[in-house]
């Protein structure tokens, strides 16, 4: 059971989230740079004495996750995109992760962001003690078939616990999994809905790494290993995150993901190539229900 330290945290946890998500979603428009949107939402988190859960996802159109700008990035936002912007931090290692969808200079799609937003709000209204994972994913899978969209059924939400982003229990977005929830779980909510086919597939490598065994690392491979781990422990981090550490850095990392090391998450895109929408907040469960900590 969490304690009221813990909880406190969670709670400041969301708000500096929430912040974070707003200056991102301001800062986002025509021309702009995804890189520049990247830096001035983690800058906040910074700002506010949090660090982040993970590397800002900035998911345009078909793009489902996993896509962090890399360093130098040149890509710029386009009329008429329709962008999920997805990000979490840490206080202490206590996690909140919240992400919304808008649309680039156009209102094309607000029916497909209002699917996931309102199926979020149903989710949420349906999380208390002893019901089941698949009864959250129907409720989501119901809301947005009935807005004439599909959820996407090979991306969950997930449980959240200390230093550790994907932990144990995933949120369906459709009607699967008997797992039953508990007074104290925190779990980041996050329905994906789609006008495409219903699941996402991998694509090109992405620049968001994780830390995996330390092996047989020796000299510089286990000196940029451990560099890594102090600053990011367990968590997700980016590529560009790397360039502190100094010159022969993108070369020490490939070394790492052949050695086993570390491992990059794929960008995610939508099999038939369609929209992807996305809106997401971390709840804790309480005795009747659950209290989004990531609320503004």
């Amino acid at each position: 059971m969490l304690k009221s330290d813990e909880i406190k945290k969670l709670r400041k946890a969301g708000i500096i989230a929430r912040r974070s998500l707003h200056k991102a979603k301001e800062v986002c428009g025509e021309g702009v740079s995804y890189l520049e949107v990247a830096e001035e939402a983690e800058k906040v988190i910074f700002d506010h004495g949090a660090k982040p859960a993970f590397p800002m996802n900035i998911s345009v159109n078909s793009v489902g996750a996993h896509y962090t700008p890399i360093e130098n990035d040149d890509k710029v936002f386009k009329k008429g995109d329709l962008v999920k912007l997805d990000i979490g931090c840490h206080v202490d290692g206590y996690i909140a992760d919240n992400a919304l969808t808008i649309e680039i200079g156009t209102s094309r799609h607000t029916s497909l962001i209002k699917a996931a937003e309102e199926a979020l709000a149903v989710a949420i209204k349906t999380i208390r003690p002893g019901i089941r994972t698949k009864d959250i994913g129907k409720n989501i899978e119901n809301m947005i078939e009935s807005r004439g969209f599909k959820p996407i059924s090979n991306l969950t939400g997930h449980e959240l616990k200390r230093h550790v982003l994907h932990a144990g229990t995933s949120i369906p977005n459709v009607s699967k999994g008997w797992t039953k929830i508990k007074k104290g779980m925190v779990l980041a909510i996050e329905p994906f809905a789609t006008d495409g086919g219903g699941k996402v597939k991998e694509d090109q490598p992405g620049d968001i790494y994780k830390l995996e065994h330390k092996r047989n690392l020796k000299r510089e491979d286990l000196e940029f290993y451990e560099w890594i781990e102090n600053k990011y422990g367990t968590l997700p981090f980016a590529a560009r995150w790397c360039e502190d550490y100094g010159d022969g850095h993108e070369k020490l990392l490939r070394r790492l993901r052949r050695f086993g090391s570390a491992m990059n998450y794929p960008v995610l895109v939508e099999k038939k190539q369609g929209l992807v929408s996305q809106s997401e907040h971390t709840v804790i469960v309480t005795s009747k229900g659950c209290k989004v900590t990531t609320k503004s």
